[in-house]
């Protein structure tokens, strides 16, 4: 049971002279380690951390002597009840944590729709990484990037299903080594619009990110940007659409909306990359992308695991409305 509080123990700290030079989150986040960077950088702005009794600025660099305080937390943020697992402090509004499997070294789960995976400048909290830190407030000391600690690699916002985080420095090292050498396996399933004529086919157009609107662009003449490489599989043919199983062979922003768009084929639900006039006027309660698939060698003892997840229930939702037309 979670409840708002007023006030708390205060903490202090008197920064010495090998801590001198430190940022101040960077500071707190050694001493807090039950809450994500995230939340403290709120607790920053919001003033409940002090620096000499003022409030400070996230980036501030400390000094010796620096009084640095921890006063009330912002009433947003709700405290642990006895037995919860949860961090002292925990956004409110935040989804639950699907775990697929655990191991000491690594987790799988299933993100769902909506749930950034790291923080941005236009959302500081509220993102995977502030779940998985409620989980295992370890993981912030994973990876090289303390912004997106434990990613290996990411899902848009838009895209839910399977992920798989490190949950030590060397499961990290080993899954990115995986990753770049293409020995991960990820597969999802998508349902676009238009009937592709050819079974199955590679799209290998390069991505670059778009001159004009806030999104990439693949383009089949396009010499700049990254190469890319996204093979489908057509899986079922309806009228006006097609439901594929796709493999991305390399790991690029929006690889596979923005390939599907460029090949004329776009997402049905994208709220980004869509035709102007669709031949198919079809509602969709989300983005149609899913990973259904995901394999990858145990960084602890090299087995090979797989899993798999059943088509989200928004994808016979809209197959039904597809069948109604025939």
């Amino acid at each position: 049971m979670y409840h708002a509080i007023d006030m708390m123990k205060h903490q202090t700290w008197k920064v010495k002279t090998e801590q001198a030079g430190e940022r101040l989150d960077h500071f707190l986040v050694e001493r807090l380690s039950d809450l994500s960077r995230s939340t403290i950088q709120k607790m920053i702005k919001d003033g409940s951390i002090t620096v000499n009794k003022k409030k400070a600025m996230v980036h501030r660099f400390l000094k010796i002597g620096d009084l640095v305080a921890e006063t009330s937390p912002n009433p947003s943020f709700v405290r642990r009840g006895i037995g919860s697992d949860l961090p002292a402090y925990q956004a409110i509004s935040l989804p639950a944590l699907h775990v697929i499997d655990e191991t000491p070294d690594w987790l799988v789960i299933d993100k769902p729709v909506g749930l950034l995976v790291h923080p941005d400048a236009k959302h500081p909290d509220g993102t995977l990484i502030d779940l998985l830190l409620a989980h295992d407030p370890k993981i912030a000391r994973v990876g090289e990037n303390p912004d997106r600690p434990g990613i290996v690699h990411r899902l848009d916002r838009e895209v839910s299903g399977l992920m798989i985080v490190a949950k030590t420095q060397a499961a990290y090292e080993s899954l990115q080594r995986q990753f770049a050498e293409r020995k991960t396996e990820k597969k999802y399933l998508a349902l676009v619009h238009g009937v592709l004529p050819l079974d199955e086919g590679d799209i290998k157009f390069r991505i670059a990110r778009s001159t004009t609107k806030a999104r990439m662009a693949a383009r089949p003449e396009n010499k700049q940007g990254q190469a890319a490489w996204t093979h489908y599989t057509v899986k079922q043919r309806f009228v006006g659409a097609s439901l594929l199983e796709l493999e991305i062979l390399s790991g690029r922003t929006h690889q596979i909306r923005a390939h599907l768009y460029a090949l004329g084929h776009p997402i049905i639900g994208d709220p980004l990359y869509k035709l102007r006039h669709p031949d198919l006027n079809l509602k969709a309660p989300r983005l149609m992308l899913q990973s259904i698939n995901l394999s990858f060698d145990d960084p602890t003892n090299s087995k090979r695991k797989s899993y798999h997840l059943p088509p989200h229930p928004a994808f016979s939702n809209v197959i039904k409305k597809l069948k109604a037309l025939r």
